[in-house]
């Protein structure tokens, strides 16, 4: 069948027939209907379809969309989706909103073994250092490192953060025999890129001491640079590495450090109309929002992260993994400030726009199910509803276990949650709750506003520093 259905598009295309909108979807579309129906049929639904690396990918990814509809194909769409080079041909041609691909994902993870992208990452891994130990064209070299930086922050994005800093390790490795090539990327650009996404994804995956030598490759750059050319850079890819290094010091509690590379990356970021400058806005609104409350400043810390889910709204959409990366960004600092009800309000959204993305069996919603229980917890003193705590608490060690067995580290997180919720209220804590002005309270600030906010603040942190002194 599947050689009919390859034969039937191409022979459409070779003998005259003009594939246009009005008949190319419905012959694409009865050709892999019939295909999926047979495929369902066969007594074997779990073994491999070798034919279908030879399809197209605008064809491959209609039939794998077909095969959703059918869950004991899930099984053969998960082995699909599991190979490197069949994802690959997806990722990289045919969904660049991933839509459908993350679709296919969301079934695939339902199979039984829901760690897809997790053994994709696996798989691609063994790639990489297969290509490692053999002589490759630079040219191809090259592409390689592009399609894997891609990846890589895929990975980071949809939660899977440790698979993204094993992915983006290999990559430094590519990069480091590339020659520069005339008229394409130079490679201190492209190693640039790979430490501040490697940077990004081993913060998010707690390797503390992995991204402590990876801060150190980044400093290097950064002080190179600044030599180059007499003072800081305002580019993106500087930018970013300010907004690493600010974040890596700000996870290891440096508020010194971080109130730098914070202060640097406020100040070399764009204008409003600057090219790729919004989203670089909003990750510094996020990084000084996150030094506000860290240093007692809530007010301010609420209004610049209130700006930043207005832009990435405003920017993505409300039904976008980059928006539910902010409005999570949003739950904690309101949690940090003990404004527990908006809290609740923000990580309930936010997990309601990851499992649409991504599907409930990621390991956002374990964070977010997490972050729901201690939130609901809090809440429960004043209550008495410890049983809503403990629903959510149950339902993130359950996807904890299934989808990182291997993570101490958030299953001892998630166990101390639920022990506190079982020993009931504490009668230490009081009930008073802080109600802080809504995201949606605040008018929209210009840059050059916001700036001024935090360099007014910024002169306060200096008083206050020479008062102690004194």
């Amino acid at each position: 069948m599947i050689s009919e259905l390859f034969n039937t598009m191409h022979k459409a295309r070779f003998s005259g027939i003009r594939i246009v909108p009005e008949n190319s979807p419905s012959l694409q579309a009865s050709c892999v209907r019939a295909f999926v129906e047979s495929v369902v049929e066969a007594k074997d639904c779990n073994e491999r379809i070798v034919q279908l690396q030879f399809l197209p990918a605008s064809l491959l990814t209609a039939t794998l969309d077909r095969m959703c509809r059918y869950p004991q194909l899930r099984p053969l769409l998960r082995a699909e989706l599991t190979d490197p080079v069949q994802f690959m041909k997806l990722f990289n041609g045919y969904a660049p909103d991933y839509g459908t691909l993350e679709k296919c994902l969301r079934e695939a993870a339902l199979s039984g073994r829901p760690q897809v992208l997790k053994d994709l990452a696996s798989n691609y891994c063994d790639m990489l250092r297969a290509e490692l130990r053999k002589e490759n064209a630079p040219s191809h070299i090259r592409a390689r490192v592009l399609e894997s930086l891609k990846f890589g922050d895929y990975l980071y994005e949809a939660g899977w953060c440790r698979c993204g800093a094993d992915v983006l390790s290999l990559t430094q490795e590519l990069i480091s025999p590339l020659a520069v090539q005339q008229g394409q990327l130079p490679r201190p650009h492209l190693e640039l890129e790979c430490l501040v996404q490697l940077l990004r994804a081993q913060i998010g995956a707690c390797l503390t001491s992995k991204a402590a030598g990876t801060v150190e490759k980044l400093l290097t750059f950064v002080d190179a640079s600044s030599q180059r050319t007499g003072g800081p850079d305002s580019g993106s890819p500087l930018v970013k590495a300010y907004l690493q290094l600010g974040s890596y010091y700000y996870h290891v509690q440096d508020y010194d450090r971080c109130h730098f590379w914070a202060l640097r990356a406020l100040t070399a970021v764009g204008g409003e109309s600057a090219e790729s400058s919004t989203g670089d806005v909003i990750d510094v609104l996020q990084l000084i929002a996150l030094f506000c409350i860290a240093k007692e400043r809530h007010d301010l810390g609420n209004m610049l992260i209130s700006q930043a889910v207005r832009r990435a709204r405003t920017e993505y959409g409300s039904l976008h993994r980059r928006y539910a990366d902010v409005l999570q960004q949003y739950g904690f600092v309101l949690l940090r400030t003990n404004a527990i009800l908006p809290a609740i309000t923000a990580f309930t959204e936010c997990l309601d726009i990851t499992g649409r993305v991504y599907g409930m069996l990621s390991p956002h919603a374990v964070v977010l199910e997490g972050y729901l229980a201690h939130c609901l917890y809090l809440r429960s003193h004043t209550t008495g509803r410890f049983d809503m705590a403990l629903r959510h608490a149950e339902a993130a060690l359950d996807l904890a276990h299934q989808l990182m067995p291997g993570s101490r580290q958030v299953r001892q997180q998630l166990e101390r949650t639920r022990d506190l919720i079982l020993r009931g209220p504490d009668s230490r804590r009081s009930t008073k709750e802080c109600q802080p002005p809504r995201e949606r309270d605040y008018g929209a600030f210009s840059l050059h506003e916001i700036k001024e906010k935090f360099f007014e603040l910024d002169s306060s942190f200096e008083r206050d520093g020479l008062a102690c002194s004194g």
